[in-house]
């Protein structure tokens, strides 16, 4: 009966059934707590041009190219977080269609689907859709790369709408994280093993080289990325769940159990998986990613885990004499009720804390300032560590830090206008602006200190004490006429 449903009814049918559970059983929370930065500021990006807002998001720097695909959820559901979550489900239920259809040709749809199934329960992939992370979207990216190379082969024509298309994926995955420069590394070497023609394959080369070297220089995307993280603590928190009041408890123990296995079957299958794009891309991805190994890696390295793991389970379990069920498929049938529950077990700790309205440590430090920004009456200009987050959550207007200066009165010349500073002062790049702030005790006054960092309040009568026409133009939201005036009077 399934066979009548065309496919692409029956996968929106399940991408609605599967997304449908996921918010009923409240794995996802509705507000902007937990959001991911970079996901934060494009969205900011897409809101503001469609509404036809000016807003600082423009001084942020360049946001990455989720921008690009968040482009409908700005016409048609702006300010809408609920409608972003929704849409990032749709993308990781696309990932995995898109893993699915190349473990289906690469091995058998028995473990494809097994795979899939457990991949749409593992607690990264629930975590990351709840922070709106890029790895659901790198993931999309790859599949469709796969796609499109596929397709391009097929085509007669060098030159082609299918040749752009893939230059622009290809723009898109370098900006989400540096794992994204996999994709160009993995085709350039497929055109390299397997051309087409040797015009077409230069063809193929120069355009990934003039993608990659634009979209380098524009230094854009790459927003807070957690350089030098710790694998064996992300494979941890991936299968074990997160724990979101303390998120830098360093528990390694699970991602050491994982990382095993994992190794053993990129050792044993490293051929077949370089052999083809989507398996290439895979295990180049999980290398560069190891220089900023967090969540989003883990997603990829518990894909490959499934996807890898799962067949090799299989073909263990057949080579047994016993033609039995426990013979032929008991060992993937105890695997796949233990990996089952372990998710199971973490997704339903992860819903508890959704449900408590458990913040983590920096939610905490952002909500604090929220209540700050209450009155709508009161004089509220933030310059936030997390700004895109940061102004989601207040709903007023946040710039990023300054930089730091020689001295903190220096700092203070710079940041009028400014009322409350948000940082964590515990992080070694902010030590020299943490320095400055605590030369300006007599102008400051601390709102709220916490590990994950701390709120200073610039009294009112700060700026005044300060006689400077300097205007840090981040500080004033860019060009202001009313400001600009006022320091020529006071100069």
């Amino acid at each position: 009966m399934l066979d009548r449903i065309p496919k692409p009814v029956l996968f929106i049918l399940m991408m609605s059934a599967w997304g449908g559970a996921i918010i009923l059983f409240q794995l996802v929370r509705l507000n902007a707590f937990n959001l991911d930065e970079g996901a934060a500021m494009a969205l900011l990006l897409n809101w503001s041009v469609s509404d036809q807002i000016i807003n600082p998001v423009t001084t942020y720097g360049g946001p990455d190219f989720r921008a690009l695909l968040f482009i409908p959820l700005g016409l048609y559901w702006p300010g809408s977080i609920v409608a972003a979550k929704v849409f990032t489900l749709a993308f990781c239920f696309a990932a995995a269609l898109f893993l699915y259809n190349w473990s289906k040709t690469t091995d058998n749809k028995e473990s494809a689907l097994i795979a899939s199934g457990l991949f749409l329960i593992s607690p990264v992939l629930i975590y990351l859709a709840d922070t709106i992370a890029v790895a659901p979207f790198l993931l999309t990216v790859f599949g469709a790369g796969f796609y499109l190379d596929k397709k391009y082969r097929t085509s007669p024509h060098t030159i082609s709408s299918l040749y752009f298309v893939q230059m622009l994926v290809i723009a898109i995955a370098i900006t989400l994280h540096p794992m994204g420069l996999a994709y160009p590394l993995a085709l350039a070497w497929q055109w390299y093993k397997n051309p087409k023609s040797d015009k077409q394959k230069k063809q193929v080369w120069i355009g990934i080289a003039i993608t990659v070297f634009v979209i380098l220089a524009m230094q854009t995307g790459w927003i807070d990325i957690a350089w030098g993280s710790n694998p064996l603590i992300s494979l941890h928190n991936a299968i074990m769940g997160y724990n979101l009041r303390e998120p830098y408890l360093e528990h390694w123990i699970g991602g050491a159990v994982v990382i095993i296995p994992l190794l053993f079957l990129i050792f044993r299958d490293f051929k077949r998986l370089a052999d083809n794009l989507m398996g290439s891309m895979l295990i180049i991805s999980i290398v560069i990613g190891l220089t900023a190994a967090d969540q989003n890696w883990a997603l990829i390295a518990i894909a490959v885990l499934l996807y890898r793991g799962i067949p090799a389970l299989i073909t263990i379990n057949k080579s047994s004499k016993a033609l039995n069920f426990m013979g032929q498929r008991g060992i993937v049938f105890g695997a796949i009720m233990v990996v089952s529950l372990l998710f199971m077990q973490a997704d339903k700790s992860y819903a508890i804390q959704i449900s408590s309205e458990v913040l983590t440590p920096r939610d905490q430090l952002i909500q604090r300032l929220a209540e700050e920004a209450l009155d709508p009456d009161k004089p509220f200009l933030a310059a936030s560590q997390w700004p895109a987050q940061t102004m989601i959550v207040c709903k007023r207007d946040v710039l990023r830090l300054p930089p730091a200066k020689e001295n903190g009165p220096e700092l203070l010349k710079i940041i009028k206008g400014i009322t409350h500073i948000i940082f964590n002062h515990r992080d070694i790049k902010n030590n020299a602006l943490a320095r400055n702030v605590a030369e300006l005790s007599g102008h400051t006054e601390t709102i709220d200190i916490q590990p994950s960092g701390v709120i200073v309040k610039i009294r009112e009568t700060a700026s005044e004490q300060v006689q400077s026409p300097e205007v840090h133009p981040q500080a004033t939201g860019g060009n202001n006429p009313e400001s600009s005036g006022k320091a020529g009077k006071e100069k």
